[in-house]
């Protein structure tokens, strides 16, 4: 079948690359557009007499509003180009509702939604979203938001790529746990939410030893603890970040507010690394792994610390989890797999 997926260009989960693969490895033949790519590009000499000549803040909006220009222009030319038979949109904020109608024009089956994050954020999402035939939600608890728009939310979770995960090797530096993710109490647009910063200054406090990798740790104030185990920026890419992960007894995981039932990316990628997580308990983590076996948890900044000592005197139960959890994950939880349910409920469910 005729794909064409438009996403986020995001190095740091590469989420569009990921699903890309996930179709391609179930037999599509894929047209993928990376929105917002090009604000990852220098400005030049050019722009950099621009941005003089009118101030920096005019500059960006005006830069950030010419792409979001030519990326609507782009996905509608590719969708005329290779004429799909199934167009599904990753998140697409930038795209405007007339970009979606014409997307339908243009598509001989559905066009579909599959949003990661709260799409009321979102403006073009909101106002688009009675224009999918599809409207899927990494977390379900949105879908009352989009009830008064006539769109039915579907749950449709994160996965992981295990082949951009998988390998044996590790950081020199061995550390008791480890924890990739940004600070997020002070990330602008992200709401101010503290609770992630507790649970690591409460580790930090703890006695273990301890790497954080992210942003906005370092902003933190002096008496934070978990400052002296920031080891810098977001590792990137995914490999980078899977030998971070094995090279520590425990990963935490600690999903963002926004999170509030369903198991962010990073509780599928851990186990795909062949790492041992430790995560925060989310209301629909039961569908897809097995807690105890296959997965471990904790509930909040309280019992984090304690739970963590437990396993860490258990290596034999980290092994088993660790073991069952990637097995659960190939099996169950690929992108491959994931894009199949989500072409196969969007055609028939």
């Amino acid at each position: 079948m005729r794909v064409l997926l438009v996403g986020p260009h995001w190095d740091t989960g590469r989420w569009t690359e990921y699903c890309a693969q996930g179709l391609q490895d179930a037999g599509h033949d894929v047209r993928m557009h990376c929105y917002s790519q090009r604000l990852e590009r220098p400005i030049g000499l050019w722009g950099r007499v621009r941005r003089r000549l009118k101030g920096p803040d005019q500059f960006n909006v005006a830069r950030v509003f010419e792409a979001m220009r030519t990326d609507n222009l782009d996905v509608l030319r590719l969708a005329a180009r290779h004429r799909p038979e199934f167009t599904l949109v990753l998140k697409g904020e930038v795209l405007l509702p007339e970009t979606i109608e014409r997307l339908r024009n243009l598509t001989s089956g559905p066009v579909v939604q599959w949003c990661g994050d709260d799409p009321s954020w979102f403006p073009n999402i909101m106002a688009a979203a009675h224009l999918y035939d599809r409207f899927y939600l990494a977390d379900p608890t949105y879908a009352p938001d989009l009830e008064p728009r006539g769109v039915e939310g579907r749950f449709m979770p994160h996965a992981a790529h295990p082949a951009a995960w998988t390998g044996q090797d590790a950081d020199a530096e061995v550390v008791d746990v480890v924890f990739v993710g940004d600070a997020r109490h002070n990330m602008g647009h992200l709401p101010a939410n503290r609770s992630r910063v507790a649970i690591l200054e409460a580790v930090a406090r703890s006695g273990v030893s301890l790497a954080v990798w992210g942003r906005g740790w370092e902003k933190l104030e002096p008496d934070y603890r978990v400052r002296e185990a920031h080891r810098g920026l977001t590792l990137l890419p995914a490999a980078a970040v899977a030998r971070a992960y094995r090279s520590a007894r425990i990963v935490l995981n600690v999903h963002h507010a926004q999170m509030r039932e369903g198991p962010n990316m990073r509780t599928f990628e851990i186990p795909a690394a062949g790492a041992f997580q430790l995560t925060d308990f989310k209301a629909r983590m039961p569908e897809f792994f097995e807690i105890g076996t296959e997965l471990a948890t904790y509930q909040d900044a309280d019992d984090v610390a304690a739970t963590i000592e437990l396993y860490l005197n258990d290596e034999s139960t980290r092994r088993a989890i660790t073991a069952a959890g990637k097995r659960r994950v190939e099996c169950d939880h690929s992108y491959a797999v994931r894009m199949r349910q989500l072409i196969e409920d969007s055609l028939h469910g």
